[in-house]
């Protein structure tokens, strides 16, 4: 059996892929590397009162602007505790984040 890791463990459950590979912890992301990365969806940790940039922020960076992400203007926002915290709540949250990724298809 595989473990799940915090890092990609939470996607992973909620049936999708992490768009950035081979990158170990957290760590900032060239241009180049986010543009390679072609994210489908920008998945945000939700820390409330108001430091969080807006989404109109986000998509007037011209890196984020350009991935598909940024042309559907999809980003989810979810509380850091509840998506990675791999406590009671976990399924739940999967399963939240899958609903998110996947709703309309």
């Amino acid at each position: 059996m595989r473990s799940l890791n915090w890092r990609g463990g939470a996607i992973e459950l909620a049936g999708a892929v992490n768009a950035v590979q081979g990158v170990e912890g957290y760590k900032p992301l060239t241009d180049e590397a986010i543009t390679a990365a072609a994210p489908d969806f920008i998945l945000m940790m939700d820390r409330g009162h108001n430091l969080d940039a807006a989404n109109d922020e986000l998509w007037a960076m011209p890196v984020l602007a350009s991935t598909p992400a940024g042309q559907n203007q999809a980003v989810i926002r979810m509380d850091g505790i509840y998506l990675l915290g791999f406590g009671p709540r976990t399924g739940a949250a999967a399963l939240e984040l899958h609903n998110a990724l996947y709703a309309g298809n």
